[in-house]
């Protein structure tokens, strides 16, 4: 393989095939079993990891389809590691063992190496589609696969034992049409991360929900977790200034699905100049793109404002036409 430089990330990282040398160094990332099994998964390595079984792993895929790969910064200095395993006839790269030096967390390698990863597998190898898991709880890794188009299509539950407990898996994935032509909803509208819970608290808080930075983090998290729905972030002069919770429903009486807008909120310094129709127009892109026939929103009876706003984008007030019903669960919050 030649070397895959990802240009349009900074800092500069490029890909080399891992070498024996190598493995000293990626040896000193892995310090713990908890480490171990986020890195490689359940079934690679064994629990002392030593040097040995890394040397044996590196001549076991000399040859193969798997390519074990270094990310070196500019000084060629290792800094990052991914096993890219290309089953050609299918068109399917499965990455694995995704690490970046303990030392160099929090710079932006891990965008750079991922963003390599994604040209080297459809521009050099041709493929159709990049798929990998992560634990649910390695929201900093989730935020940087969905910053490079990765998206959630399902839940692992209970796949792999750590020392506390056992962990939940997401697979996510990337398409090659999508990775040519990546979605847009909009100019300034982007994917909620985990570094937007604290305004998403604040904007909870104002629609009348309490929140505090913990629970919004949560709440993100969750909806990270669901393949169906997104959280999406409108901005203003580089503030946040609103979010739109959607999900996606299939009818089951009929073909076809429609979109949910669960919660709206936008600031309110940054109401009345166009935030809420920005993220209207958002949620609507969003649907559309997954095959949605229609878009519906609750709102309360007391928020007059809000269903003047509905009404002025077209949205029509239905609740003559059909009863809402709602019991809460002795095992809900509400309880």
């Amino acid at each position: 393989m030649g070397r895959v430089t990802d240009s349009s990330a900074s800092p500069t990282l490029t890909l080399r095939a891992l070498q024996p040398a190598d493995c000293d160094r990626l040896l000193s990332w892995i310090d713990s079993s908890d480490a171990l099994w986020q890195w490689s998964g359940a079934r690679s390595f064994t629990w002392p990891l030593d040097r040995g079984q890394l040397l044996r792993d590196v001549a076991a895929h000399a040859g193969s389809a798997v390519g074990l790969f270094a990310g070196l910064d500019e000084e060629a200095e290792m800094v990052a590691h991914v096993l890219i395993d290309a089953q050609h006839y299918h068109g399917l790269g499965l990455i694995g063992r995704v690490a970046v030096a303990p030392e160099q967390r929090g710079r932006g390698y891990g965008i750079a190496l991922m963003r390599a990863v994604v040209r080297h597998g459809f521009d050099e190898l041709g493929l159709h589609r990049l798929q990998l898991t992560v634990y649910t709880f390695n929201v900093a890794a989730i935020a940087t696969y969905r910053s490079v188009g990765f998206v959630v299509e399902g839940l692992a539950r209970d796949s792999t034992r750590g020392t506390a407990g056992r962990w939940d898996g997401l697979t996510m994935s990337l398409l090659e049409p999508d990775y040519r032509h990546p979605p847009s909803y909009g100019v300034g509208i982007r994917i909620a991360g985990p570094r937007d819970a604290a305004s998403i608290a604040d904007l909870l808080t104002q629609l009348g929900y309490p929140h505090d930075r913990g629970q919004a983090a949560a709440r993100l998290l969750a909806w990270t977790a669901e393949p169906h729905g997104e959280v999406l972030i409108a901005e203003a002069d580089g503030a946040v200034a609103g979010f739109a919770a959607v999900h996606r429903v299939p009818w089951f009486e009929r073909p076809g699905s429609f979109a949910r807008v669960v919660a709206l909120s936008v600031d309110a310094a940054s109401r009345r100049a166009g935030v809420g129709r920005r993220l209207m127009a958002a949620v609507e892109r969003w649907a559309a793109a997954r095959g949605c026939a229609a878009v519906e929103v609750t709102s309360l009876r007391s928020r007059h404002d809000a269903h003047a706003f509905y009404a002025a984008l077209g949205y029509e007030d239905r609740c003559a036409d059909s009863g809402w019903f709602r019991r809460a669960l002795a095992a809900g919050p509400e309880a």
